[in-house]
């Protein structure tokens, strides 16, 4: 096989690979986050706690771009005995409690009652590598007002959250409006399903195939030529076109071969794109900037939230 073929069959790999790189993309987030909310200290709260964590899961998903568990099904999930108070600490126990709860992220809340008021602090950590930021407390009178005040601090407990957005209406609500952001969020993450494994294997398979002809094409091609080369003519050797015959066959043969791999590689990519659960549109806002007063803690906040 001549070096011009070689390096085409190569340029065009590379071109393929590129070009499936660069397909383009909508704007979606491949999946909405997991957030797994963990009550690990309750002070006089006793079934209150479970609440405090419906309340925070629902306040976090109805204004967050997020998938939330919390609530009776972490309790559920997580040990009959509960989350010990070192586990915020503890890669150990961290990495149980997300395996347990399936979630990318975790808030390890402390709950206490204090007198008339409830003090609710919370901690989030990143299981993958360990990092971790306390977030702002949230003070409230009743149980009942809970969501209502994790709403409230919904973007400084998950500021890299994106925000929904729930005042749109009209074309903007529909998407048609110059001041409308959406995510597409796909309700499972992408993975390599039956079909995508059959082109795969099959791929894997001809570039297997490819590898033997290339290999004997290029070892008869250079072996003509030296035998040619002496004479500066290779139509004097007497087997020249049996030879060429050869070359040719083989040659076309991990041309084919070539290209098949290349192209089941491309349809495995696009199968693989392609896959994963239903897309929901998710609006979300646009950055603002607005003062929020807490008359529980008597504090004042400037707050910047929202998603471009």
């Amino acid at each position: 096989m001549s070096k011009r073929r070689l390096y085409f069959s190569l340029i065009t790999a590379a071109a393929a690979a590129v070009a499936v790189l660069f397909l383009p993309r909508p704007a979606w987030a491949d999946k909405a986050p997991r957030v797994g909310v963990v009550i690990s200290v309750q002070i006089n709260l006793k079934e209150e706690a479970e609440k405090i964590s419906q309340a925070l899961g629902r306040a976090l998903r109805t204004r967050l771009v997020v998938d939330v568990v919390a609530g009776a099904e972490a309790f559920r999930r997580l040990p009959a005995n509960g989350v010990s108070e070192s586990c915020v600490a503890d890669e150990t126990c961290i990495k149980d409690t997300a395996q347990r709860l399936s979630a990318d992220e975790i808030l390890f809340v402390v709950a206490v009652r204090m007198g008339n008021r409830i003090q609710v602090d919370s901690t989030w950590v990143d299981p993958a590598n360990g990092r971790s930021a306390s977030r702002p407390k949230v003070v409230m009178v009743k149980i009942d007002e809970a969501e209502a005040r994790f709403s409230d601090a919904a973007s400084l407990i998950l500021p890299d959250a994106a925000v929904r957005a729930t005042q749109q209406t009209g074309q903007e609500a529909a998407g048609d409006g110059p001041q409308a952001h959406a995510f597409l969020i796909r309700t499972t993450p992408r993975h390599m399903t039956l079909p995508a494994w059959i082109t795969l294997g099959a791929g894997v398979a001809a570039g297997g195939a490819w590898l033997p002809f290339f290999l004997v094409t290029s070892h008869d091609f250079n072996e003509l030529q030296d035998t040619c080369q002496p004479r500066g003519d290779c139509k004097t050797n007497p087997q020249y076109d049996d030879v060429k015959d050869k070359i040719s066959r083989n040659g076309l043969a991990a041309d084919v071969l070539g290209f098949a791999s290349i192209g089941l590689g491309v349809a495995t990519a696009i199968l693989w794109w392609n896959s994963g659960g239903d897309i929901e549109r998710v609006p979300v806002a646009v950055r603002s900037v607005r003062l929020q007063v807490d008359p529980g803690s008597r504090s004042t906040m400037l707050l910047w939230e929202g998603n471009l």
